[in-house]
């Protein structure tokens, strides 16, 4: 139903010491204190990081198999060699492929690339692709971004074939038979940066062959454009040369000579704009790999190396189209997706699901998408035929590699990194993979590893301001990315209002932030769902990435939300269309266990009984909330299902002061109605007594005695028990061992009973805790 709450990890750093670092390098001490926490401690080492250095590019000669690899392509390129580049259809692969190809070119290489077919080929290497190449008169094949697990493939291919791997993907036990191997992850690899992306390692072997002996910093820095372009959208960490490449790259997309590369900036809408790595990300990547997970990705690389204008426009615009199907079918995949596990009795340890018919260019965006909303491992595999291909996304704390190796036995092909890979397999070990690959999690994984963490940079003093030239300034953190994640800022015991959803599809959040003397506007992506536990005048710890934004001539601060707390959150779901039931079970499909509070926990309902419900609830009565102790309340989320007959502002207290996290409260206001209904029953009046006496005793004209059993369930709407006991206390009957008797009536007041006070009282007090409970708001619940 909701994301797991993050817990936040709120980092620490020498604000002195970022004060005086500031002054001798003239920025926030904003920027100097985040760069503090990232392990930068000196004036050197943040002006090198912040500015750039002037020697940033290791020797490329370091990388194993480097020099063997220059000779043979420059032995090629004398003879004029047909050469091929052989690459894969992501924007890594795609750009490596160009950027390979653009240089060779340059050289006079006779050149071509070759990008496989997704759905047909799959990814890497593969024979007939390999024989087709050799047919063509090619001699020398150069991969990028794939290779390193094609042992079949190298064993089998043509023996007019030399194949240099140039790959960064991780290693496997066994490497392939190739002339060289550039891969700085090998174990026996002297280079000192091992977070290269594939076009990173293609820019490598360019430095290379234009600084042609080892020993020498390298000095060619061209085409840093695409190798950016890849480095980013590969996900790789943004640091060390990674960092420089994209530094670069950013800045010269700018005024790129890349009739193709302009092309599709200006597709993207960012034509005149600072190009930033998000800009990449969300703008140019999404276009580059539309193309290649539904069609071909051929097209790409064309577009990026064409000197054509008119061409270039073509293929853009195509991208462009290619891009919006490709939303509309992942929109599709992620429904279907969500509707499998609607029908999953619990969602835990890991999510892995198959389909017939699923494009298999679009799962892996699915998955990601599914690893934000549950937190959990997740492998998408679309069947088709007799095989299933997947895509695979993990969590920080699983290495998605080796839980996938542990089942290479039953697998075709598998390949990735620590938190990304893909398979292929028998559709007839789909099942087989599932069991045991969430076996290998369940081993794995401790508890607290489900548990997402949001990093905090930075705690605002209650001041609140944060101005323009601090968000300039933090601009100098760029290039942001993996193990550069753009800075996050929060506010503690900020006040939020005004909050609705918005966009296309109402899936998003926007509401205003005030704190000190300033107000922003805020918006949180994906995070609708979050409005049954807001209200106006909410006060909560905001964590956010501040953000510059421009609109009608007016240039503000806006904050991108990332997470939401409060010591107590209440979810009001009592207004939602859906059951009380149905929200219990949709909450207990993603939590192992929930605080189910009712009136009565000795009576349990049917639908509490249901296999997906009943394993993953503790029942208990609202009577016995005050005894509990704190650390139960702190493990699990409380749920109020019945309409409360206890204070509910006494309850929500209680919860506070044991340090309860989350409540969530289900039940609906009509469930109060039909308790109130109940009243006369339950508590019987002067009128309800009235209409039970004349019942009874017309019954007992007609027999001398009535088993109160019998009586009660052929009168259960006009008669309660709680009557007759009163009835009884006041000698209008006997009652005695069940059995009903008329007394000798004497004259009496309903007040000579005991019980008729007591339950009059008792009324009373619903009646004020009922009045109470229908008005309370989260505001009345939790301020104070």
């Amino acid at each position: 139903m909701l994301d797991k709450e993050r817990i936040w990890e709120i980092r620490q750093y020498d604000k002195h010491k970022a004060g005086c670092l500031a002054a001798e390098l003239g920025i926030s001490p904003l920027v100097t204190g985040i760069l503090l926490e990232r392990g930068l401690n000196d004036t050197e080492s943040m002006r090198e990081f912040l500015y750039g250095s002037t020697t940033p590019f290791h020797d490329p000669f370091l990388l194993r198999d480097m020099e063997k690899s220059v000779r043979r392509i420059e032995k090629a390129l004398r003879v004029g060699e047909k050469i091929t580049v052989y690459g894969d259809y992501d924007v890594d692969g795609i750009s490596a492929s160009s950027l390979l190809y653009i240089y060779l070119q340059s050289r006079g290489a006779q050149v071509q690339t070759y990008i496989p077919q997704r759905k047909s080929e799959g990814y890497g290497l593969n024979d007939d692709a390999l024989q087709s190449i050799a047919e063509g008169g090619t001699t020398l094949v150069i991969t990028v971004d794939c290779g390193i697990s094609g042992l079949h493939e190298v064993e089998n291919a043509p023996q007019c074939l030399d194949i240099i791997i140039t790959d960064h993907h991780t290693v496997p036990e066994q490497l392939p038979p190739a002339f060289a191997i550039v891969n700085a992850k090998q174990a026996d690899d002297a280079y000192p940066f091992k977070e290269l992306s594939g076009v990173g390692i293609a820019f490598k072997l360019c430095q290379a062959l234009e600084q042609k002996v080892p020993g020498r910093l390298p000095e060619w820095a061209e085409l840093t454009e695409l190798a950016a372009l890849g480095t980013v959208a590969d996900i790789v960490p943004l640091i060390g040369e990674n960092r420089e490449l994209v530094r670069r790259g950013l800045a010269a997309m700018e005024s790129t000579q890349l009739v193709g590369l302009r092309a599709l900036i200006e597709a993207s809408g960012l034509s005149g704009q600072r190009i930033a790595s998000d800009n990449i990300g969300f703008g140019l990547a999404p276009r580059l790999n539309a193309v290649g997970r539904l069609e071909h990705a051929q097209r790409a690389v064309e577009l990026l190396v064409t000197d054509d204008a008119y061409k270039a426009a073509e293929i853009a615009a195509e991208l462009n189209r290619e891009n919006s199907l490709r939303q509309d079918i992942s929109k599709q995949i992620q429904e279907e997706a969500e509707a499998l596990l609607a029908q999953e009795e619990h969602i835990d340890t890991a999510i892995v699901l198959a389909s017939e018919g699923w494009h298999q260019g679009v799962i892996g965006i699915v998955a990601s998408r599914l690893v934000d909303k549950y937190h959990l491992p997740t492998i998408l595999l679309s069947i088709s035929g007799d095989m299933a291909k997947g895509s695979c996304r993990s969590i920080p704390a699983l290495n998605l590699y080796e839980a996938i190796a542990a089942e290479a036995d039953i697998l075709t092909q598998f390949g990735g990194h620590h938190q990304a890979a893909g398979l292929t397999l028998p559709a007839e070990k789909v099942e087989e993979f599932r069991r045991r690959f969430k076996e290998f999690v369940r081993q794995v994984l401790k508890p607290e590893d489900y548990q997402p963490r949001q990093i905090v940079d930075c705690v605002i003093g209650d001041k609140g301001e944060i101005t323009l030239q601090d968000l300039q300034e933090l601009q100098l953190l760029e290039p942001c990315g993996c193990a550069n994640m753009p800075p996050v800022f929060a506010f503690r015991h900020a006040l939020l209002h005004n909050g609705k959803a918005m966009g296309r599809e109402q899936n998003h959040l926007q509401f205003l932030l005030d704190k000190g003397d300033f107000s922003y506007r805020c918006i949180m992506w994906n995070s609708s769902a979050l409005l049954y536990f807001m209200y106006d005048s909410m006060i909560a710890d905001v964590a956010f990435q501040p953000k510059i934004n421009v609109w009608r001539d007016e240039t503000t601060v806006q904050l991108h939300a990332v997470s939401i707390r409060q010591e107590l959150s209440v979810g009001d779901f009592r207004a939602h269309l859906a059951s009380k039931y149905q929200l219990l079970t949709a909450l207990a499909r993603t939590n192992n266990q929930l605080l189910v509070f009712v009136n009565d926990s000795s009576h349990i309902v049917p639908e509490l009984e249901e296999p997906q419900l009943a394993p993953y609830i503790k029942l208990l009565a609202y009577n016995q909330l005050k005894a509990m102790d704190a650390s139960t309340l702190q493990s699990a989320n409380v749920v109020f299902l019945d309409f409360p007959l206890e204070s509910l502002a006494d309850m929500v207290k209680t919860l506070r002061q044991r340090g309860a996290q989350s409540l969530f409260l289900l039940y609906k206001q009509q469930d109060g109605g039909a308790l109130v209904e109940q009243l006369p029953l339950l508590y019987p009046d002067r009128e309800g007594m009235t209409k039970a006496y004349r019942l009874v005793m017309e019954l007992l004209q007609q027999r001398s005695e009535l088993d109160i059993s019998w009586l009660l369930q052929k009168n259960q709407q006009e008669l309660s028990e709680n009557a007759i006991k009163i009835m009884a206390e006041l000698g209008f009957v006997s009652l005695k061992n069940g059995i009903i008797r008329k007394n000798v009536i004497k004259r009496c007041q309903l007040e000579d009973s005991p019980l008729y006070v007591e339950l009059q009282a008792r009324r009373r007090d619903f009646e004020n805790i009922y009045k109470e409970n229908l008005r309370l708001t989260q505001y009345d619940l939790l301020r104070g």
